[in-house]
């Protein structure tokens, strides 16, 4: 598992909201984590605004966001009609995505590629 980071605002549901800051913005990406030193290798990328639900915690502390027109028509793109009827976690990291869960779950999304975009870049360029 990966150790949490410091959290850049206060923790805890007191804090959740915090004047202005959107703890989990649209495009936010950050690993899964379900408690303390939790994290592992699966990601969560925010499909809204979801202040007052995530962020909260030193396990929900994102990393990065995605950039640019193209990522976030990506973004609207992504199936989400499994809700949370879909693969658990604990499933995915049991099982991994052997043929039975590809055929349960069929309508998944895959990332195929990522990058880290130049700071330099503009952002139309994306």
């Amino acid at each position: 598992s990966i150790q949490d980071d410091k959290n850049w605002l206060p923790e805890g549901p007191a804090h959740r909201e915090h004047e202005g800051v959107k703890r989990f913005a649209k495009g936010y990406i950050a690993y899964a984590g379900g408690g303390k030193n939790s994290r592992n290798k699966q990601l969560i990328i925010s499909l809204t605004d979801v202040g007052a639900l995530a962020g909260g915690s030193p396990w929900e502390v994102p990393f990065g966001e995605l950039v640019g027109k193209h990522s976030f028509e990506t973004l609207g793109k992504i199936y989400t009609g499994y809700g949370e009827n879909g693969p658990t976690q604990g499933q995915l990291i049991a099982e991994g995505m052997d043929e039975h869960m590809r055929t349960a779950f069929h309508r998944l999304d895959y990332l195929k590629s990522c990058h880290i975009a130049d700071r330099r870049m503009q952002p139309e360029k994306f």
